[in-house]
């Protein structure tokens, strides 16, 4: 990581013209677009301790996984509040669901204020897995973080909450539908 990171930063560290205003301002768009690649590379990574870690011991998917703990820590919710919550396509939300329900770990919640919307709450049973789960993914926890002093992890936190803020006030300049893969 740290290698792909000072990769990353050297990316357009000089500008094209020599101009040292444009040179700033370019140094510091391809910092924060190293700063984007870096992040999203390490939300990819993550996603492989969790499911070794914490998924296939639990005999779920990734996307269930996600799902479960999502429900267990938002309460209820739908399906397309859950894909916008977890950036999820909503066809993989849908199928999480589905099969959570099939396993008796969520179950739909009655909404009778809008009969168009679904929402599901964890179960009894999910609850107890979800707890059941804790030990697991406090151990992927332990392995990740256990890489930074108490000070970076208070840091990292107060980072992360200010980012996640940033991040729900994205808006498109055009809305358009996911673009369906093959």
């Amino acid at each position: 990581m740290a290698r792909f990171c000072a990769t990353i930063r050297s990316y357009g560290a000089f500008g094209t013209n020599g101009n040292m205003a444009e040179s700033k301002k370019s140094n510091q768009k391809n910092n924060e677009i190293a700063l984007l690649t870096a992040m999203l590379r390490f939300a990819s990574l993550i996603s492989r301790p969790m499911r070794d870690g914490v998924a296939d011991p639990a005999g779920v998917s990734s996307n269930e996984l996600r799902i479960l703990m999502a429900l267990s820590v938002e309460g209820e919710s739908a399906g397309h509040d859950l894909a916008e919550l977890m950036g999820m396509h909503a066809m993989n939300v849908s199928r999480a669901l589905a099969s959570l329900h099939h396993m008796g770990l969520v179950a739909p919640a009655k909404n009778t204020q809008n009969r168009r919307r679904k929402p599901y709450r964890i179960s009894a049973r999910g609850a107890r897995a979800h707890v059941a789960l804790e030990s697991y993914i406090a151990q992927v926890a332990g392995h990740l973080f256990g890489a930074l002093t108490a000070r970076e992890r208070a840091a990292l936190e107060q980072v992360l909450a200010k980012l996640d803020r940033q991040a729900q006030t994205w808006q498109p300049t055009v809305r358009r539908p996911h673009v369906p893969r093959a």
